[in-house]
């Protein structure tokens, strides 16, 4: 090894052998052509049945659009067929797509490997721009154009590709229908998600929709109503007991006549005795029939024509109510509690004010405003205004979840555990509540100004 002669010998061969690997690397230009056409080939026909995906899944939902006319009955019959099936059909394209990607791939990684070998230039940066070079491509030309494409006019993109893809929906059924039920079999045996959407969740949306002008306030107003409907009892919306208005047993034609004409009631309870004794409700209707009779003189037995009353707890869910008064086919019930007692009375249209807000008709008299606003800030409050309404007036939180009170008498007598006086002074969550008037052992009105606790 160490003869000159020898180590030119060597020098010679190793030079020799790189001509020989430099002459056998060199690109072949036709392979390098068809190399490249088929490239293109791959990535028009990714770019084909990406926009096909499209098209057919977004006609369908619009299926009535198809044979519409007679030139295209053809091929609207044949996107009806392959639509009536799919799951075949997206294996079928996804199969298709897959298999011109991969080939466009891999014969772009053939052509980097001949220019590498060719030219020695760096691996790394040769197949790194390959990649970089070769996935833009596919996601501009291959799938997002064409996607854009078939989804401004879907049904006649789905028309002019119909034919090709019905040929290999046909030739690929038994690939793409083994594709399709395993995916189905693994779908079936995948563990169901959990996660639900809450009502609060749906709360969120409607205030979000708001806020972006897809909906109006009254809508998702409407929307909060019915999701809190199930949770509201009968004794959050009834009228209480001393807000009955009923008829006696004892009572006349004429008194009841005049009654039905001062307050413009449908129905009314009638009692024996006292509240505590409720017979049943009597029409308005029912006392038509009399009307033209002597009514000085004419003398009615109620019980006779009183209908039968439906008697529900004051802590019953109003969706149940609701459900039972469609199987009783009435309009009003007797709230009673726990010790059988007349509590309050309930309607349909209480019911249904929860929901779409309060209803009134042309012959209901101006509601009387449950609050006055001086201009110092005072204001005077009647005692059986619902708290939840006082929140928004003075906006300010006044209840909890576990309150046994609705009205601003009900937190002022859980305040003061008795009947207040006249001017007596109570101090709650920042306001200061005046007594106003009483009547009758009743709180009627309370003077209200916001105003910081006094420190003691």
């Amino acid at each position: 090894m160490k003869d000159p002669s020898s180590l030119l010998f060597i020098f010679d061969f190793i030079s020799r052998q790189g001509e020989s690997v430099l002459i056998d690397s060199t690109i072949d230009p036709v392979a390098l052509t068809i190399q490249l056409i088929i490239i293109v080939l791959g990535l028009v026909f990714s770019a084909l049945f990406s926009g096909a995906e499209v098209a057919f899944f977004s006609v369908i939902n619009q299926q009535d659009l198809l044979i519409d006319q007679d030139t295209k009955g053809s091929k609207d019959r044949m996107i009806a067929k392959m639509l009536a099936y799919p799951r075949r059909l997206l294996a079928t394209i996804l199969i298709c797509n897959t298999f011109a990607n991969i080939v466009a791939s891999v014969l772009a990684a053939v052509v980097a490997g001949n220019i590498v070998a060719s030219f020695g230039l760096s691996e790394v940066f040769i197949y790194t721009l390959e990649v970089v070079v070769l996935t833009f491509m596919i996601l501009i030309l291959s799938e997002i154009t064409p996607k854009v494409i078939a989804i401004n006019n879907p049904l006649k993109s789905a028309r002019q590709i119909s034919s090709f893809i019905y040929v290999l929906f046909k030739l690929l059924t038994p690939l793409s229908s083994l594709i399709a039920n395993s995916t189905l079999s693994l779908e079936e045996r995948l563990p169901k998600p959990d996660s639900k959407m809450t009502s609060e969740d749906i709360m969120t949306m409607a205030e979000v929709s708001e806020q972006e002008g897809s909906i109006r306030s009254d809508e998702r107003e409407i929307i909060e109503n019915v999701i809190e409907f199930g949770t509201t009892t009968v004794r959050e919306i009834m009228t209480s007991r001393v807000n009955i208005v009923a008829i006696s047993t004892d009572d006349s034609l004429n008194e009841v006549l005049q009654l039905i004409r001062e307050k413009g009631l449908s129905r009314m309870p009638i009692y024996d005795g006292d509240l505590d004794n409720i017979l049943g409700v009597i029409h308005s209707k029912d006392v038509l029939p009399y009307i033209n009779s002597d009514i000085e003189r004419t003398t009615i037995n109620w019980r006779t024509i009183a209908r039968k009353a439906l008697f529900v707890p004051s802590t019953k869910k109003v969706d149940d109510l609701l459900r039972d008064f469609q199987q009783e086919k009435t309009h009003i019930a007797l709230v009673v509690d726990e010790y059988g007692g007349t509590e309050g009375l309930i309607t349909l249209d209480d019911i249904l004010e929860e929901i779409v807000g309060e209803i009134s008709d042309e012959y209901d008299e101006v509601e009387e405003s449950l609050y006055t606003k001086f201009k110092s800030g005072v204001y005077i409050f009647d005692a059986k205004i619902d708290l939840d309404d006082m929140e928004d007036i003075l906006h300010t939180e006044l209840t909890a979840e576990d309150d046994e009170y609705e009205t601003l008498g009900g937190l002022v007598y859980h305040l003061t555990e008795r009947i207040p006086n006249v001017g007596e002074r109570v101090y709650y969550e920042g306001l200061e509540l005046t007594i106003h008037s009483v009547k009758n052992n009743r709180v009627k009105k309370l003077r209200v100004k916001v105003q910081e606790r006094p420190k003691s």
